[in-house]
């Protein structure tokens, strides 16, 4: 627009360019505060979402707690189910996932145990939860003799971490229920020299090393 044109020329340029991007204008404006009110919507309905499955993650859990007698097992599964088929993107889904799959191992209902442990190891969106899945379900499987299924996945462990001596004594009960008690006591005496002084689990480590013929005098 010239700044040295006539008010009454500066009046009809704004108004012609007004007449030519007016609508455009309106039209973004429209949009931007739809896109603004559908996000706030989403948000809306994100957070009351993870607050139902928060919910129904605690009432399974108090469930749990009080399933000593066995009298609790529906109403667990029930809510475990409503958590995965509601709510499978969400961390309470892989542990309620966790949960069937302890149940169903308690009842010897191993399969069942191994297809929930594999879909938390699939979903889990941490590394803590996946080592987690992934160890129970080793277990699992050495507990139905897939020896080549769990030599199979200990080889593919991409980092096991703060995990590798719970890790090396599955390699052990591997290799103890094979037969081959020379490699059991290797890999249960890494296990002693991966794991914490305060680990709850050396104890019965030591007792499986000694068990396949470890020497407990080479142990610090």
């Amino acid at each position: 627009m010239d700044v040295h044109a006539s008010e009454k020329e500066q009046v009809e340029a704004l108004r012609s360019w007004w007449k030519e991007n007016g609508i455009s204008i309106v039209t973004g404006v429209l949009l931007g505060l739809s896109g603004l009110l559908g996000f706030k919507a989403w948000q809306g309905y994100q957070g009351k979402q993870a607050l139902n499955a928060s919910n129904t993650y605690a009432q399974m859990m108090l469930a749990a707690g009080q399933n000593a007698d066995g009298s609790q097992g529906e109403q667990v599964q029930a809510l475990a189910n409503e958590l995965i088929s509601h709510h499978s993107g969400s961390t309470y889904a892989v542990l309620a996932a966790l949960e069937l799959a302890r149940q169903a191992a308690e009842k010897g209902e191993l399969a069942a145990a191994q297809a929930q442990l594999q879909w938390a190891l699939e979903r889990a969106d941490s590394d803590a939860l996946r080592h987690t899945a992934r160890l129970r379900l080793l277990r699992v499987l050495l507990d139905q003799k897939l020896y080549a299924d769990v030599d199979k996945r200990l080889a593919a462990v991409p980092d096991p971490g703060a995990y590798a001596y719970q890790y090396s004594e599955i390699k052990g009960d591997l290799a103890a229920a094979q037969g081959d008690a020379e490699a059991a006591a290797t890999a249960y005496r890494q296990a002693l020299d991966q794991s914490p002084a305060t680990a709850p689990n050396r104890g019965l480590l030591v007792a499986k090393y000694e068990n396949v013929g470890g020497d407990p005098g080479d142990l610090h």
